[in-house]
């Protein structure tokens, strides 16, 4: 999904945040935040334009995007004596249609909307359509961004809660993540039932 969206939208790089607590998901069934870091740093390892973060790992607590995204822009804003001028960057929050149905619970969305575009990518099983819900909130502008932005590609049925529960049966995980990332998840037993 992040190559496809590098490559079809032209971006400087694709930054990968792992969240420390997600306020929407259960936690419970998640690996310890600094775990998932490490094997998304392990999994992007080759790939030149793409870094992880631990932005939202530092902050602690629940994790909200919004206070993520007000991070990266300060941080990058160029100072005034800088050789870049006034140039802002701009952030591109790249998404699974199946959190498009979510959005209209995250906090702020209205604001996170005007500071950010969202990329929606498709995922089996969902819609890309964004809701009327979230247009009402959002407006129009931002839903139309939103539909000019999305990026359709082929279907891939890889789920988390699949691999998890794979690796919970012990059965193969190979071709659904990386071999680096399955060996770490062996190493540290994750997703293991609790004794």
């Amino acid at each position: 999904m992040a190559e496809e969206v590098y490559q079809y939208h032209r971006l400087s790089k694709i930054i990968f945040i792992p969240t420390n607590i997600p306020p929407h998901k259960d936690a419970e069934y998640l690996a310890n935040a600094q775990h998932r870091y490490q094997m998304v740093k392990e999994a992007i390892r080759e790939y030149e334009n793409f870094e992880v973060s631990d932005i939202e790992i530092k902050r602690e607590g629940k994790s909200y995007t919004i206070d993520t995204i007000k991070e990266i822009l300060i941080a990058n804003t160029p100072s005034p004596d800088s050789r870049m001028g006034n140039i802002a960057c701009e952030v591109f929050l790249i998404l699974g249609s199946d959190s498009l149905q979510e959005l209209v619970l995250w906090k702020n969305i209205k604001s996170l909307s005007e500071l950010c575009y969202f990329v929606i990518v498709n995922r089996p099983g969902y819609t890309t359509n964004v809701p009327h819900t979230l247009t009402d909130i959002i407006g129009k502008d931002k839903s139309l961004d939103m539909e000019r932005l999305r990026v359709e590609i082929e279907p891939v049925k890889i789920s988390s809660t699949d691999i998890r529960k794979r690796v919970k049966m012990e059965t193969t995980i190979r071709d659904l993540v990386p071999q680096c990332v399955e060996i770490y998840i062996r190493e540290h037993g994750l997703y293991l039932p609790q004794s």
